[in-house]
């Protein structure tokens, strides 16, 4: 059996389409991964955190995330410790291990900007 000899390109020649590798990138830039990530992820959300001497501090996350993330990055911004904070949505305590989607009122949100009442629990 003989084999085929390699036959060098000339430069600038056109590279056969046919025979090239395809491209992992859509037309946006992104991969399938990253297209499966976002969907995941979900919708961004702003929240709005009255906390307890009125002052707000808005947090931007993901429907995706669950509470604990929102929280995490509350307690870093206030420099307070993650587990004397406690969100209220409506009166009622978002559990740490819930997402946004769990919460009916964000899921139905057209606008995805909430507010939500903080309790910070002494040292």
């Amino acid at each position: 059996m003989a084999e085929a000899e390699a036959v060098p390109q000339e430069a600038g020649a056109p590279v056969d389409a046919a025979g090239a590798f395809p491209s992992q990138y859509d037309e946006n830039g992104m991969r399938s991964i990253d297209k499966e990530e976002e969907s995941l992820r979900g919708a961004q959300l702003k929240i709005a955190c009255s906390m307890p001497d009125g002052s707000v501090q808005n947090i931007s996350c993901f429907m995706g995330n669950d509470v604990t993330y929102a929280k995490a990055q509350l307690a870093r911004a206030l420099d307070i410790e993650f587990g004397r904070i406690k969100l209220f949505l409506d009166g009622k305590l978002m559990f740490d291990p819930l997402s946004f989607n769990d919460f009916p009122a964000i899921e139905q949100s057209t606008t995805k900007e909430i507010s939500v009442t903080v309790q910070i629990d002494p040292e």
